[in-house]
């Protein structure tokens, strides 16, 4: 069974020694149990070794840390990450900040785009986050508060990404005590928050930015939503809509219904989310057919000024 990572944010008395998280040590070595000395490996290729210190039940990295510290121009308010490739040997990786460095996106990317979106792996779990710039950093926007809702997660735990290939990452979650949060065992019943997934044409949600689909007259764009309590439109649909320019009443069409239902829906500005949302969203998902957790695929017609429900994927609930 591999063994959980740890992490810290390194402060000024971290440089000289260095502390395990007890919980960390404990699954590691047992209560009051340890090595007198681990190795340490750098991305580079350099290995250390780095001798134990145990004082009251706590054990810290001592001599020969302060060596990785030199080496690696340590600094405090960066992230040390240590990955134990066994129980006495570990990989550490350091972090200067938690935004995306631009250098691991395509050179091509074009960072005036409002709609990209990434797949981030998680556990056993796939979810789908906005990408977008905000002060100058690139960084990961709607959809990341689907994860920290559906895994109750608190201020203080730590994302740390791993970038596979595109617009793909995988993430490890730290706990607030430093120690890797283990999800295989978590089963998510509820949806509590809407993603804003979006897809092209129907096809299924990919790594690529979302593109807007031509007609002879207009376009139209697809997305794909979870039900939640409330319901966001898409910044594209938004802007297709005009609603920056004054709010209005969408025709709403349910063609997944039969016979197909059509009626007015008034939107309302979100401060605090940025965005434009549907009003009287508990009436829509009566009247849709709507439960939380479902999955609802839509398309907007720009020409129609028309938003419509094409298919509902039932939530499947565990018994």
């Amino acid at each position: 069974m591999r063994q959980p990572s740890l992490c810290r944010v390194i402060n000024r008395s971290d440089e000289l020694l260095m502390p395990i998280p007890s919980d960390d040590a404990a699954t590691m070595w047992g209560v009051d149990k340890g090595p007198t000395n681990v190795l340490i490996e750098t991305n580079d290729g350099r290995t250390f070794t780095v001798f134990i210190s145990v004082s009251k039940g706590k054990f810290f990295l001592f001599n020969g840390w302060s060596d990785v510290v030199t080496h690696l121009r340590l600094t405090s308010g960066g992230l040390v990450i240590l990955n134990p490739l066994d129980c006495t040997k570990f990989k550490l990786t350091y972090c200067v900040n938690g935004v995306i460095p631009e250098c691991i996106l395509p050179k091509s990317h074009d960072y005036t785009l409002s709609d990209l979106m990434s797949t981030i792996y998680l556990s056993n779990k796939t979810f789908h986050v906005k990408i977008e710039t905000a002060g100058g950093k690139v960084c990961f926007t709607n959809g990341i508060d689907v994860i920290v809702s559906l895994y109750q997660l608190e201020a203080g735990c730590y994302f740390y990404f791993t970038k596979w290939f595109g617009y793909s990452f995988h993430l490890t979650i730290f706990g607030k005590n430093g120690v890797e949060m283990n999800f295989d065992v978590v089963n998510v019943d509820e949806v509590e928050v809407a993603p804003v997934d979006c897809v092209k044409d129907s096809n299924p949600i990919s790594d690529d930015p979302p593109v807007l689909a031509e007609q002879e007259v207009g376009r139209y764009i697809r997305f794909v939503r979870m039900v939640a309590e409330d319901f966001m439109l898409p910044d594209d649909v938004s802007a297709m809509a005009k609603l920056h320019l004054g709010l209005k009443s969408i025709t709403i069409r349910l063609i997944h219904l039969s016979p197909s239902i059509e009626f007015p829906n008034g939107t309302r500005r979100e401060m605090k989310e940025k965005g434009y949302a549907l009003r009287s969203w508990s009436r829509f998902m009566n009247t849709a057919g709507l439960e939380v957790g479902d999955t609802v695929y839509f398309c907007f017609d720009e020409l129609e000024q028309v938003l419509i429900v094409e298919r509902v994927v039932p939530h499947i609930r565990r018994t």
